[in-house]
């Protein structure tokens, strides 16, 4: 019984729409189908309130008649429309600087971040090893469509952000005046201290991976996991990804698209790391 709540499934066979189209949200979760699913319909007149909500959760703007804004349509996908520094007109809300992210990575695209301690001495074992493993097996992969984004932090985002292929696919979010110094992806700076930029991380993000972490990661492993994002922990890291630090415990549970291997490999110690990394790749992939 106790291996069977251990993996029960977190997402429920959703309810479609009368049009069949967007799956209504689960009153349980907010986790819906996979970010490219969203994104087609972002792309087309809102059929009912269901998909509207959704838009409404992932920050992407609307008018008052329900069709996407075409001024955001227009730019989304021109790389020019904004420099490596977003900013804030006076007052912007946090959600609004986090919408000019999104744009800056491509609304079409499923943005992954990455969580993570600052210190792998507080990790489990193996920890640097398992995050060098997942960040190559990740940038190698072809799906161009994938985009990566830190916290600009050391420790476990620098280590993936500098073995994530050549880094194309990398951007560190920052707050403003900030860099990260790696010499790997793209800096973008967002927010007017480290608190802001926090928040505007746990809104961009279509998936978070968690590793090892403290308190902090768990605050925003939990902003986004509340707001129906996809939290994949590496459990076997220890710290917050292993349930520590308030960490939501529902995030354990194992995902309905992923199977009881793959999200027995998030957790165990013993695996190889090239096991858990490839487990955790695939895992991402299906969202």
């Amino acid at each position: 019984a106790a291996a069977g709540t251990e993996t029960a499934e977190r997402m429920e066979s959703p309810a479609r729409g009368e049009d069949g189209g967007v799956p209504v949200p689960s009153p349980l979760r907010h986790e819906l189908s996979t970010r490219s699913k969203f994104a087609k319909a972002a792309r087309q007149v809102m059929k009912d309130n269901a998909t509207r909500r959704i838009m409404e959760l992932q920050g992407v703007p609307i008018d008052p008649t329900g069709v996407e804004v075409d001024t955001v349509k227009a730019t989304a996908d021109d790389p020019t429309v904004l420099d490596d520094t977003v900013k804030a007109t006076a007052g912007a809300p946090q959600n609004e600087l986090a919408d000019r992210v999104r744009r800056k990575l491509r609304y079409n695209s499923r943005i992954v971040c990455i969580l993570g301690g600052t210190r792998y001495q507080d990790m489990a074992p193996h920890s640097w090893e398992l995050v060098q493993a997942l960040a190559r097996k990740l940038g190698s992969l072809p799906n161009e469509k994938i985009k990566f984004v830190t916290g600009g932090m050391g420790g476990v985002q620098e280590t993936f952000a500098t073995h994530c292929g050549d880094g194309s696919r990398v951007s560190n979010l920052l707050p403003e005046g900030q860099s990260s110094g790696y010499g790997r992806g793209t800096d973008i700076n967002a927010g007017k201290d480290l608190e802001e930029r926090k928040t505007i991380f746990g809104l961009i993000g279509d998936i978070y991976i968690t590793v090892g972490g403290g308190p902090g990661v768990s605050a925003e492993a939990s902003a986004a996991y509340n707001r129906g994002a996809v939290v994949v922990p590496l459990m076997r890291t220890g710290g917050a990804s292993s349930g520590g630090f308030g960490f939501p415990p529902n995030a354990k549970l194992r995902l309905g698209f992923a199977s009881e291997q793959e999200w027995s490999l998030l957790r165990d110690e013993k695996a190889s790391v090239h096991d858990s990394a490839d487990a955790a790749a695939s895992i991402v992939m299906k969202c």
